[in-house]
């Protein structure tokens, strides 16, 4: 017997039965007493969706109010009801305000069952008809696009809403790039339209839930009225010296804006190559944007043809090919802009290549032609104008091409020799539009002729505006199509998307506008993906840098192995050198070079490619560079960079022997090599730097046990807090002690140190309270141990934060050497007794800062009792013993 499947249908039809099918069950169910049977449809369902958060839903309850339920039924049961968010794209008041009456079913089901086949999500930052425009592989596999954001889409780097980038977001604002990368948690927190400082994303609440998306939206477009004769009345007819060499043929059907922003374009372009403009109207239904173009050609701005009925594509562009048999052409889509002097840019490559039966520009949609992303419709505006674009390209790729198995047809200028050889357009297979450009292609290619991308001429390309929303079923159709006709030509195209020639010209391309960001100074920091202190003290040092006129640029780790990325907050969508080869000769040096980077501060290289270091160190030697050495942790001395074990413990640095015992147990020493070995290069590295900065007394000592003979500069991140007199706060009489860990607890920040204290607070039944401000490796554990989770917080608001619950201790239990330690400064600052373990920079900087601190030792981070003993004497005037029964007394 095959198993039974239970989930939300996606066809809307299909939702609607079920929901009545639901909703008679219910009634049903309560007359029969079926309850239970009924919550657990309810539960499979809700499930289905894969929209259920479970860790956003328990940070929002006490594990022991969920009474042995799993965190959905309990969602299910109590929580919708109480208010609770099941996921963090989950706005109640936004939701409650457009669904309706939901007849008791949950929110969650409600979704899925009604508002997303009306396309309205439960969050204002969300468009799911843009995120499927944006994003045909996810329109093709049949998912609900909320689902796929949540789950994959925003860590692949896709974006909610036209226009709002999430990465150039967290990039352009420190508190995120802190906050671990996770844009979920911003759009939840509500600080979203705090930091976007705009009254209409402000309002969020009235924003139309799924307004339609226009075709071109871009400020510089301006608001003329292309209808109005008044706006072309000072165009004049062209006058060639010669005879046209080719023809530009615009085929017509609807449209109006885009179409005359073509013609405009066309006709105003400078363009010295003598051509003639044919327009084609394929008996459009617009009877203002006819009327203009007879109007226009009245003028002899252009040829116009009248089609007496509606021909389609493909033949509309065969009459203009046969109406001169003798030059070559450009089909151009009504939906494009060109700019520049573009067409003479295109008839230079056919006369130098005369191999070309095509050539195709770069566009912003233009598949495998794409900029700045191949294969993709890059719809957000950028940081410059398309007209800029081109003129970069025209700039840095002058006379550079590219060849492809394919032309494409938004812009294709195609040689006539080869069109004579083949024939027109396949009017009887592809009559309808798409793919007729693509068969042409391969018919040349068997003909012996050569198809190029023109790396120097960049067109705009607005995108299926007269096909609309058959577009993807008419690729689907004609790739079927194609692939009967040419068995190799997927497979052609793939491997050209795997190979990318393009790309060294599109990289090119972001290093210029990368340039147009750069001064006459400039700094590139070098620096993991990983977030926390380290990328805090990144977003502090670029903004001093800049604050002193450097430009500031930054190194990263790619998702590209093997390759590295160059990226900088004022500018995003560096899709191109976000996959750079860090080799001499694929552009590395010429980045350097053109960006006038005169320093490379290295902050960290883990996750970067093996040799990071040897390269950059070389690359400042070749191009005369200062380099720059800032210790974060002690990855130059363990690949594991914190000192602890493979278990999560301090280690004390041992022998050289112990070291690699401890990476032979797991096997990172396949990868990090002998202890000996790594020190040696990570040694080569440091004698390499002009200057080393190190943030404690303590990572000195440290490293310099390793190499006494280093410089080593200390510097703290912050400056030091002098000592004085503060009046930490104790508990009243019969009140527990509050005490409060802060930041993100992993096993090294002391997960297991809260997790067993709160244990023995909880079974001892100690009068303390033991509160988590942040997040942990495992929340719903330390919860069920009476751990109070008060939350994620931005760095902006910790020091109020910390006021709300004051607490009467802050312990940080960090059970590695910290070299510095940010929320600790916060706690510092709070005027609260701060508790650490002594070891590291959190006792040195403790012991500094006030003498009635407590630095505890370090075994005590294994013995909860002593430990919960400790605190409570730190934090009282008496001391305490635990009873037999665990309850403290008085000595």
């Amino acid at each position: 017997m095959g198993v039974i499947v239970i989930e939300v249908p996606r066809r809307r039809s299909h939702a609607q039965i079920m929901l009545q099918s639901l909703l008679a069950l219910r009634s049903a169910g309560k007359l029969l007493g079926r309850r239970k049977t009924l919550v657990n449809f309810e539960v499979k369902l809700t499930r289905s969706l894969g929209l259920f958060d479970r860790k956003h839903y328990l940070a929002q309850v006490n594990t022991a109010d969920l009474k042995g339920l799993s965190a959905l039924r309990h969602y299910v049961l109590f929580g919708d009801a109480a208010g609770l968010t099941p996921s963090p794209l989950f706005d109640l008041k936004h939701y409650d305000a457009h669904c309706g009456e939901r007849h008791g079913i949950n929110r969650l089901l409600h979704y899925g069952l009604v508002l997303r086949h009306q396309g309205i999500y439960p969050t204002a930052w969300f468009d799911g008809e843009y995120y499927l425009q944006a994003n045909p592989d996810v329109m093709k596999s049949g998912r609900d696009p909320l689902e796929h954001f949540q789950n994959w889409g925003w860590r692949e780097g896709r974006n909610p809403l036209p226009g709002l980038d999430l990465r150039r977001l967290m990039n352009s604002q420190p508190q995120l790039r802190v906050a671990k990368n996770n844009p979920l948690a911003l759009l939840a927190s509500g600080a979203l339209a705090h930091l976007l400082h705009d009254e209409a994303l402000l309002s969020a609440n009235t924003r139309p839930v799924h307004a339609p998306l226009t075709a071109i939206a871009e400020p510089e477009e301006g608001n003329q009225d292309l209808l109005d004769p008044t706006f072309w009345v000072d165009l004049q007819p062209r006058v060639w010296p010669s005879p046209p060499c080719v023809d530009v043929i615009i085929p017509v059907h609807s449209g109006a804006t885009e179409t005359l922003r073509c013609l405009w374009s066309v006709l105003t372009a400078p363009v010295l190559t003598p051509h003639r403009v044919l327009v084609i109207n394929d008996a459009g239904p617009d009877p203002d944007l006819n009327a203009q173009l007879r109007n226009l050609a009245a003028r002899d701005l252009f040829t116009l043809e009248q089609n007496k009925t509606n021909l389609g594509f493909v033949k509309t562009v065969n009459h203009g090919l046969r109406m001169q048999r003798d030059r070559d052409v450009v089909i151009l889509n009504s939906d494009t802009e060109v700019y520049g002097n573009w067409l003479d840019r295109l008839v230079k490559h056919a006369v130098n290549l005369p191999e070309l039966g095509t050539l195709t520009p770069l566009s912003n949609n233009g598949t495998i032609c794409s900029y700045p992303e191949p294969q993709a419709d890059n719809r957000s505006p950028l940081e410059i104008a398309h007209a800029e674009i081109d003129g970069l390209a025209a700039e840095v790729n002058a006379g550079q091409v590219t060849y492809a198995p394919t032309g494409v047809g938004f812009c294709m200028y195609i040689r006539r020799q080869a069109l004579n050889e083949v024939g027109l357009l396949d009017e009887r297979r592809f009559g309808r539009g798409y793919g007729e450009e693509n068969d042409l292609c391969q018919r040349m290619l068997r003909q012996g002729w050569r198809h190029g991308i023109a790396c120097d001429v960049y067109v705009r390309h607005v995108g299926s505006v007269s096909f609309k929303g058959e577009a993807t079923l008419r690729t689907a159709a004609a790739l079927k199509t194609l692939n009967k006709l040419y068995p190799s030509y997927e497979g052609d195209v793939q491997r050209h998307i795997a190979a990318d020639p393009a790309w060294v010209h599109r990289a090119r391309i972001d290093l210029a506008r990368l340039r147009r960001v750069s001064q006459s100074k400039n700094v590139l920091l070098v620096c993991h993906n990983r977030g926390g202190g380290t990328e805090r003290h990144i977003v502090e040092q670029s903004k001093a840098l800049q604050d002193q006129g450097f430009g500031v640029f930054e190194l990263r780790p790619s998702h590209q192995p093997g390759c590295v990325a160059i990226v900088t907050p004022a500018l995003y969508r560096l899709h191109n050198l976000a996959a750079l080869p860090p080799l001499p000769s694929v552009l590395f040096d010429e980045v350097l070079t053109q960006l006038a980077i005169s320093e490379i501060h290295i902050h960290h290289l883990i996750d970067f490619p093996v040799g990071m270091g040897d390269l950059l160190q070389a690359t400042a030697q070749r191009l005369g560079l200062s380099l720059r050495m800032v210790v974060h942790d002690y990855f130059a001395l363990c690949p594991r960079v914190n000192l602890v074990n493979v278990e999560g413990q301090y280690c004390a640095q041992p022998p050289a022997q112990a070291c690699n015992a401890c990476l032979s147990k797991d096997g990172l020493i396949q990868t990090s090599g002998q202890i000996e070995q790594w020190r040696a290069g990570a040694l080569r590295l440091l004698e390499a730097a002009d200057h080393i900065v190190v943030p404690s007394q303590d990572v000195k000592q440290r490293l310099q046990q390793m190499a006494p003979h280093l410089q080593l500069q200390i510097e703290p991140h912050e400056e030091m807090e002098a000592a004085a007199e503060i009046d930490f706060p104790a508990p009243s009489a019969g009140e527990p002690l509050r005490v409060l860990a802060i930041g993100a607890i992993s096993k090294i920040k002391g997960f297991d140190v809260l997790h067993r204290l709160g244990t023995t607070i909880q079974d001892r039944q100690l009068p303390m309270e033991l509160a988590l401000l942040g997040y942990s490796m495992d929340d719903s554990l330390l919860s069920s141990v009476g751990v109070r989770l008060l939350g994620r917080y931005f760095d902006q608001e910790l020091p109020e934060r910390i006021r709300d619950y004051a607490p009467h201790l802050i312990f940080v239990p960090s059970v590695w050497p910290e070299t510095y330690c940010y929320v600790l400064s916060a706690a510092l600052r709070s005027g609260r007794r701060v508790a650490v373990f002594d070891l590291g920079a959190q006792a040195e900087r403790v012991r500094a800062h006030h003498q009635e601190h407590l630095v505890l030792p370090l075994w005590l981070s294994e013995t909860p009792d002593e430990l919960a003993i400790r605190l409570l004497q730190g934090s009282t005037t008496l001391p305490l013993h635990l009873t037999p029964t665990g309850m403290p007394k008085a000595a």
